[in-house]
């Protein structure tokens, strides 16, 4: 009897996503087909940093007094995500990997910088399945690093059934972070077609 246990639990320790103690959830971090075919991709050289503090965020809200114990690896999956969601919503589209600075937006003549934090995260467990809900701010500066915008952006997503095995709380987190993504894109191209962006104007 011993026996099997310990080898059962074995067997959770190195299923990926049980622990002994818990979920890790780890979403699949890609954007859907139906993203790109959603967005069209807007004529401007907008840059995107992702803080060091958002590609390592993670949430140990379990969803519940009663559900399991579960840590959400957000940022690991939104990190790509925001990249692939910036390719595809702007022609001209640059990756800044350290600090920006007004000498570096120069040099590479960007107008405009994107910079994504997440604000909170959201998670609640019933019997009957999952919410998640992912809440993010973004700063948008000028050439000169002078902030232009600062807006919100919330993307949920509801699964019925939180284990199914074509599902679960690994596509449902991706789906949330999907909805945040193309909010944070649409809102951009938005400023940028009306003009709100350059007069500064645009909250």
């Amino acid at each position: 009897m011993q026996t099997i246990a310990a080898l059962v639990i074995l067997l959770l320790l190195h299923s990926g996503c049980a622990t002994l103690f818990g979920w890790n959830i780890h979403a699949p971090g890609v954007l859907s087909r139906q993203f790109a075919e959603n967005v069209q991709p807007e004529k401007t050289r907008v840059a995107l940093y992702i803080p060091k503090d958002v590609q390592t965020y993670r949430s140990k809200n379990r969803g519940g007094r009663f559900a399991d114990p579960q840590v959400y690896y957000i940022g690991e999956a939104m990190t790509p995500m925001l990249i692939e969601g910036f390719q595809d919503g702007f022609e001209e589209f640059i990756l800044m990997e350290a600090e920006p600075t007004p000498d570096v937006l120069r040099q590479y003549g960007i107008p405009y910088l994107a910079v994504v934090g997440i604000k909170d995260f959201n998670n609640r467990v019933t019997m009957k399945g999952q919410a998640v809900e992912l809440v993010t701010e973004t700063v948008v500066y000028d050439t000169d690093l002078h902030p232009v915008a600062r807006f919100e952006s919330r993307g949920a997503s509801d699964a019925r059934k939180v284990f199914a095995k074509k599902g679960g709380p690994e596509v449902n987190l991706n789906s949330a972070i999907e909805q945040t993504i193309y909010a944070i894109v649409m809102y951009l191209q938005d400023g940028l077609k009306s003009g709100s962006l350059k007069s500064g104007v645009m909250s």
